[in-house]
């Protein structure tokens, strides 16, 4: 029996709250966009380019590089470390995903992050252990939206020499998203997965708990959430019947040129795709596995707005497919809003272990 999760009275309320907003549309530009589907979000103001502002968060990125390069090995505390962790904000919802060194995936917020970047570049690196912190070619994408929040994705190619396992090749699926504040632009979220998802080991490391209550949530929170509920109920009511019947769910894309995925396949790889192997590989899964059970484990999700029009979702997935099993993944859903709807724009799916 398919079951959803809490979703039908908040998505009841805010309903309500939507048809009761009277803001006005926002003036949008003509984009060609990637796939079929994807026309229906054509003209959007998500295909709008900032050059001006992904110069800005690339030198942002490149000033990150050198605080981690200069500060390897040098102390949690150094200045360098200081320096590292002035780029985050960390008075706003912040949540990072991760991975242990014995594969295990997590969650955490704004203090487990700074303890764990402090501990790995100022103490598990060795002083100049950072032999090169780079991009795979091809692979780096800055997306700017609104001209103050920006998605920087791509898969590293950092050669580590640390105190435990010597020198190591780190290649992980990267997703950093800023926003900026006060002129400066600030990390809010980051998801790092390793290329090669392998069998986890050892204690499994504690999630930090989500406060999220979309009780107390605000009006746009609620906006989001609804979106994100009706995404899974169209899921649950089409998944199974054919690639074809997956319209709807496609419809809550904002797919063109700035779209990206991280996900894996069946052998634990891990990859990157744009909007057409996005809409490929939702309308091939969903399509052809019925899903039993679209949730998330509880206090995991976190619903984040960054100035008005963009949100991130973030949470670790439960559900039930058909023929596959339970799927535990943690997962970073970017939504921007155009034409006042929420459209996706970025998706990152890890496997918890």
């Amino acid at each position: 029996m398919k079951t959803i999760s809490k979703f039908t009275c908040i998505i009841m309320l805010a309903i309500i709250i939507t048809a009761c907003d009277s803001n006005a549309q926002d003036v949008e530009l003509e984009a060609e966009s990637g796939t079929q589907l994807a026309l229906r979000n054509g003209g959007s103001v998500i295909n709008q380019e900032y050059p001006d502002a992904q110069a800005e968060v690339l030198k942002t990125f490149t000033d990150i590089a050198t605080s981690i390069t200069n500060g390897a090995g040098l102390g949690a505390d150094s200045e360098y470390m200081d320096q590292l962790i002035s780029f985050h904000d960390y008075s706003n919802i912040f949540t990072e995903f991760n991975y242990d060194f014995n594969a295990n995936g997590y969650l955490t917020d704004s203090k487990g992050n700074e303890e764990h970047e402090r501990m790995l570049f100022g103490e598990i690196v060795k002083p100049g252990g950072v032999k090169k912190f780079a991009a795979l070619p091809g692979t780096l994408k800055v997306a700017v939206y609104y001209g103050n929040v920006a998605n920087l994705t791509f898969i590293s190619d950092f050669v580590l020499d640390t105190h435990p396992l010597g020198e190591i090749t780190v290649n992980n699926l990267i997703t950093l998203l800023f926003i900026k504040t006060n002129g400066e632009w600030k990390m809010v979220h980051e998801h790092h997965s390793p290329s090669k998802i392998s069998p986890s080991t050892g204690e499994k490391p504690t999630n930090i708990l989500s406060e999220f209550d979309p009780s107390s949530a605000s009006a746009a929170q609620l906006e989001v959430y609804a979106t994100f509920g009706a995404i899974g109920a169209t899921i649950m009511a089409n998944s199974g019947t054919g690639a074809d019947n997956m319209d709807e769910l496609i419809s809550f894309h904002g797919y063109g040129p700035k779209f990206t995925e991280f996900n894996y396949d069946a052998d634990g790889n891990g990859f990157l795709t744009d909007s057409a192997g996005n809409e490929e590989h939702e309308r091939a899964l969903f399509g052809n596995y019925t899903v039993e059970k679209f949730a998330y484990i509880e206090k995991t999700l976190n619903i984040a707005l960054y100035h008005r029009n963009v949100a991130n979702v973030t949470f670790i997935s439960d559900f039930e497919v058909e023929g596959i099993g339970t799927i535990n993944n943690l997962i970073t859903l970017l939504f921007v809003k155009t034409k006042g709807e929420w459209k996706m724009v970025h998706e990152h799916h890890s496997p918890l272990n």
